[in-house]
């Protein structure tokens, strides 16, 4: 018999063309001497910074003219020396003479960090603040806070002082990288300046600075529709390996014989999308949901807003009824949510039944997770939880057909063979399979 299941060494050669990119690029660069020149003062005062031969005592001066910096919470900014201790000021205050346009940084952004994610829009670099962080001075791990929805990151340039500390550790998920400003922008005789670039949800913080004093200023990187589609060779470079392999596997006829679908935890999904839809293959983002108690799983392609709504029923349950939801996985705990489908004229026919069975290629991840809260009602009212987090699920055709259509249906799980692909809560990279 042979079985509509992918093999888990197909599934492992797909995961292995997947180029993941570190979420952030870094580096340095050697300006025209003019642009190491920075103005800065406040009411009828003003100075002026050559950063190509700087005395700690005027940069003094720059760090005494600075207010003390907040940082961002739910949309305010807070003041709490023990988080973060260093000086700003806000860009009314200062005027850099660094071009972003002729730097050559807009085409490190658009190759090396936004992928084809920028492929239909522009971006624009909007000079946000100057920071000095002195000596004792740092800032805890956080997450930038959002200036707009059209805001995707961050740029920071470090200028070439003499310092001692204030390294820039970024996080994502349980990794973790580190850019050595104060090495990076000293190792030569000749001055250049730092930049670290990356997106808004990626973790970072800056280490305390024990001498010195580490100059940035930062810019609010923004997406904006572009009057023509550019076409980045980046996504072509990094998605040759994928597209090499789904075409491979395309042609195999022990492949998804009669169809079915794969599943990515959101990761490197731009190069994905674009891969699958350069095959013809209808790639599309979901949310899947999790009650993170052993429920069933879903995935819906909107983003689902409980409010005050009460929940009689189980989460699957009531996101499958009221907004469409796709059950995946059936319950592995028996006593979660069994009873809710026992009238199911889809699913009541047997515990295995799903609405789409999914092969994950990639699993879940931290970075893409949301915790939320709502009202569930059993024999009394509680607060319980779900948790969401963002997929790409790609419907592949039979073999010969596979850009062919696939018409949602329940599914007998137990009709396949058991590959454990049941798009679980795994993170961090590991497989769901």
């Amino acid at each position: 018999m042979t079985h509509n299941v992918p093999t888990p060494e197909q599934l492992k050669l797909l995961e292995s063309a997947i180029v993941n990119k570190p979420p952030y690029c870094s580096g340095t660069l050697q300006l025209p001497s003019e642009e190491y020149i920075l103005y800065f003062g406040k009411d009828d005062v003003s100075y002026r910074l050559d950063f190509t031969n700087v005395k700690n005592n005027t940069l003094k001066k720059l760090a005494e003219a600075c207010d003390v910096a907040t940082f961002g919470v739910n949309q305010q900014d807070v003041l709490d020396e023990s988080y973060r201790k260093a000086g700003k000021l806000d860009s009314k205050f200062f005027a850099p003479k660094f071009d972003f346009e002729s730097s050559g940084l807009r085409d490190i952004i658009v190759n090396n960090l936004l992928e084809g994610k920028g492929a239909d829009h522009e971006m624009r670099a909007e000079l946000y603040k100057l920071n000095v962080y002195g000596p004792g001075s740092f800032f805890k791990a956080h997450k930038d806070t959002p200036r707009s929805e059209a805001m995707f990151g961050s740029l920071v340039l470090i200028y070439p002082t003499i310092h001692e500390g204030g390294s820039l550790i970024l996080r994502d998920g349980d990794k973790e990288w580190c850019f050595d400003s104060a090495k990076a922008v000293n190792d030569t005789n000749d001055p250049k300046i730092g930049y670290v670039i990356f997106y808004g949800d990626v973790e970072h913080e800056v280490t305390e600075v024990t001498s010195g004093y580490r100059v940035t200023i930062t810019y609010n990187l923004y997406r904006e529709p572009a009057a023509t589609v550019v076409n980045h060779t980046s996504l072509r470079t990094h998605g040759n390996q994928l597209s090499n392999v789904l075409e491979t596997l395309l042609s195999d006829p022990t492949f998804l014989p009669k169809g079915g679908y794969l599943g990515f935890g959101l990761r490197s999904d731009a190069t994905i999308f674009e891969v699958c839809l350069a095959h013809g293959l209808a790639a599309k983002f979901y949310i899947l949901y999790d009650d993170g108690k052993g429920g069933a799983l879903t995935i819906c392609d909107r983003l689902v807003n409980m409010g005050t709504r009460q929940v009689e029923t189980s989460l699957a349950c009531h996101l499958r009824r009221r907004y469409g939801a796709k059950v995946i996985r059936r319950a592995t705990n028996s006593r979660s949510d069994e009873y809710d489908w026992f009238r199911d004229p889809v699913l009541g026919r047997n515990k295995n039944a799903v609405d789409l069975k999914v092969h994950w290629v990639t699993g879940m991840t931290k970075s893409t997770r949301v915790e939320k809260a709502f009202l569930a009602y059993g024999n009394e009212a509680s607060i319980a939880f779900m948790y969401e987090y963002g997929c790409l699920v790609v419907p592949v055709g039979p073999h010969g057909s596979r850009e062919q259509p696939i018409a949602y249906s329940a599914l007998d799980d137990s009709e396949e063979e058991d590959d454990s692909e049941d798009g679980d809560d795994s993170e961090d990279g590991d497989d769901s399979n």
